[in-house]
């Protein structure tokens, strides 16, 4: 999955329900409705939209150190697909807006810098990045001092890190400093560095004081005299007359970044217009543009067609303007779910348990051992947050004393384990329901062992059951993505008095030395029986499918960041935690009944048949994969499926009401799956 990166402003949007015209009358109390607190600007409109497209975004914006700026990421939080800290900037404050919008009138803003004013992206970080959005430099005076020379800096660094660029611009003041700028010079300076550029018509013109644009021909001009200054692709939007695109010739467009220049091709030297979607009564206009320009940027990196592009980004505007839940004339919803693939024809699944739905990273924050850059290699994401190294994958579990963390959050804003209770059976199927009710009997997380594991065990469901009060105990089995060594089981007896002594000698070099170490390869399985004592090995990134618990009775701590006297023994206390833990020797026959190397085409040990299944699939042209609730991980290749392009590291949940899931291309599926009913 292409990395995009959302730079810019960002403000938190204060908006009274007027329900009729603004009255400023002094000394009148006039009542309103109530006050809608939302996050707006440039960076997070469009990465809304983006993520209700199924496209996640890394965020890079500032705010002040002020109580507005913990709430401005309180927001940004709730955004799913949504990564980034917001950059805090001491004793400034953070941007606000008071939007005023009146019945049938375009909004008037009250706005106020703050660390806005600040901003040049000197620190973002480029690295893994395919596609830098920088948002509304008109309002970011910092990037446009010098003749605009930061913005120019930004938009050429990113270039030497081969990403494409694109700029959205805004409604400029005359009456203020930043309308007094020679907009002329600096388009002339900039365009040349911008490979999308999307803004306004209004935009345009307030800046470079012309006329208000009036038919399709001026936004077309407009658009053109952007490609003739050197930017690569400009769609200029018009409000209810629609959209204009233009593009430069197939050698500019080459120079585009890694998104952009393997469609210089089919994108070169074309002309489009796309009327706007009439919305008879639209319910707001604030962020419409925004999610235009999240439906280009979407179909770009999904390799769309022009034509497609504005269609998807028409689309996304007027599942702004209705507010996300009126039809649009053709009939269709004209919300984020109802927006099409690009080309495709197939409609963005609704998280309604009906259809297949690609799931963004969820990766726990602050682990206590290292990890997570391979996980973010494999599913695209760019760069890691330090200590994340597992992304949990359908999970209706929270981690371990974390009310939350750790949960699936679907497109549409629920949690999974909200709309598994809902509508169990659409989700899981009739069986599965009748045996263990809404309980998915599943988590499956991707593990990236930034440094060898802690030797620990999990305990059985009759144990957690009567000692802990979970559901399940855990067991969990691997499917190994890259090479490296396990340890697993025990190569001895051992008293319970000798597993207490090596625990308060917290002497790791020993408790691995009782262990069997177990080279492992891409493609191997294993399984690890509850109370079976095993690490992971420094550099291996795997994919496990497990119990939905958070249950570890830890041995060792001295080297990971934790209190293992605090927390290794699940509350339970070692003299009680430890009576979980299998003390029996392994022997090689028991090890060997415990792996499945990567030449055999079984699926998990039988052993592993009462907990859950893990399927590898080769797709090699088509193949079907069998009705039922399951998370399927794309480990290499890619596949289309329901019409959507499934790269390597997509993970996907696949509800029981979606049906036998019809998968096309050529690529290597990993089909986790609850044990059956």
């Amino acid at each position: 999955m292409t990395r995009i990166c959302i730079v810019g402003h960002i403000c938190v949007d204060a908006t009274p329900a007027l329900g009729g015209p603004a009255h400023l009358d002094a000394g009148r109390l006039v009542e309103i409705g109530p006050l809608a607190l939302t996050l707006g600007g440039c960076v997070a409109n469009t990465a809304r939209t983006l993520s209700a497209l199924g496209t996640p975004a890394r965020i890079h914006a500032s705010v002040g150190d002020d109580d507005l700026g913990r709430v401005a990421q309180g927001l940004v939080d709730r955004i799913p697909g949504a990564t980034g800290r917001l950059e805090v900037r001491p004793g400034r404050t953070t941007s606000y807006s008071v939007v005023i919008e009146q019945p049938g009138e375009d909004r008037v803003f009250w706005h106020h810098v703050g660390a806005n004013a600040e901003f040049t992206g000197a620190d973002l970080a480029l690295e893994g990045v395919d596609l830098v959005h920088i948002g509304y430099p008109s309002l970011l005076p910092a990037l446009l001092a010098d003749d605009a020379a930061p913005l120019a800096e930004l938009l050429e660094r990113a270039r030497r890190h081969g990403a494409t660029t694109s700029v959205d611009l805004a409604v400029v003041d005359p009456r203020t400093a930043v309308g007094a700028l020679d907009w002329d010079r600096i388009l002339d300076r900039v365009a040349p560095l911008i490979d999308v550029i999307t803004p306004s018509a209004d935009d345009l013109t307030s800046a470079l004081h012309r006329d208000a644009v009036e038919d399709d021909a001026a936004l077309a001009a407009l658009a053109e005299d952007l490609i003739r200054r050197g930017a690569g692709i400009a769609a200029v939007s018009g409000g209810s007359l629609g959209v204009h695109l233009a593009t430069a010739p197939v050698a500019r467009l080459r120079e585009g970044g890694r998104v952009l220049a393997p469609l210089a091709e089919r994108w070169a030297a074309v002309s489009v217009f796309r009327p706007a979607t009439q919305i008879a009564r639209p319910l707001t206009t604030n962020g419409a543009g925004d999610a235009s320009t999240a439906g280009v940027l979407h179909a770009l990196i999904h390799g769309a067609d022009p034509a497609e592009a504005l269609d998807i980004a028409a689309r996304a505007a007027a599942a702004v303007l209705t507010g996300g839940g009126a039809q649009d004339p053709d009939g269709r919803d004209a919300a984020s779910p109802g927006i099409e693939n690009p080309g495709t024809g197939a409609p963005t699944p609704q998280a309604d348990g009906r259809a297949p739905i690609v799931l963004p990273g969820n990766r726990p924050a602050a682990r206590f051992y290292r990890g997570g850059a391979r996980i973010a290699a494999f599913r695209g994401e760019g760069e890691a947050e330090p200590h994340t190294p597992e992304d949990w994958i359908g999970s209706v579990t929270c981690v371990r004393g974390e009310d939350g963390v750790g949960r699936t959050r679907l497109p549409d804003g629920r949690l999974l384990v909200d709309a598994l209770a809902a509508d169990p059976v659409t989700w899981l199927g009739p069986e599965h329901v009748a045996r263990w009710g809404a309980d998915p009997k599943l988590l499956v997380k991707l593990l990236d062992a930034g440094q060898r594991l802690p030797v620990h065990a999990h305990p059985d469901g009759a144990f957690a059951g009567a000692h802990v009060g979970t559901s399940h105990g855990k067991a969990e089995a691997w499917h190994i993505l890259t090479p490296g060594v396990v340890h697993l089981g025990l190569r001895q007896d051992l008293s319970l008095p000798r597993l207490e002594a090596l625990v308060a000698a917290q002497d790791p070099d020993a408790l691995l030395a009782l262990l069997h170490e177990v080279p492992v390869r891409p493609g191997d399985r294993v399984f690890v029986p509850p109370g079976t004592l095993h690490a992971i090995g420094e550099g291996v990134l795997l994919a496990e499918v497990q119990e939905p618990e958070d249950l570890s009775i830890l041995l060792e701590w001295r080297d990971f960041a934790l209190d293992g006297l605090r927390d290794g023994h699940l509350g339970l206390g070692f003299d009680l935690a430890l009576r979980a833990v299998d003390r029996g020797a392994l022997s090689a026959d028991d090890l060997g009944r415990l792996i499945r190397r990567r030449d055999d085409p079984a699926g998990l040990p039988v052993d592993a048949d009462p907990f859950f299944r893990l399927e590898e699939r080769i797709v090699d042209g088509r193949d079907e994969l069998a009705q039922g609730f399951a998370v399927v991980i794309v480990t290499d290749g890619a596949v289309q499926v329901g019409g959507a392009s499934w790269p390597r590291g997509t993970a996907a949940l696949v509800p029981h009401a979606a049906g036998a899931v019809i998968a096309h291309g050529r690529g290597t599926l990993l089909v986790c799956r609850p044990p059956l009913p």
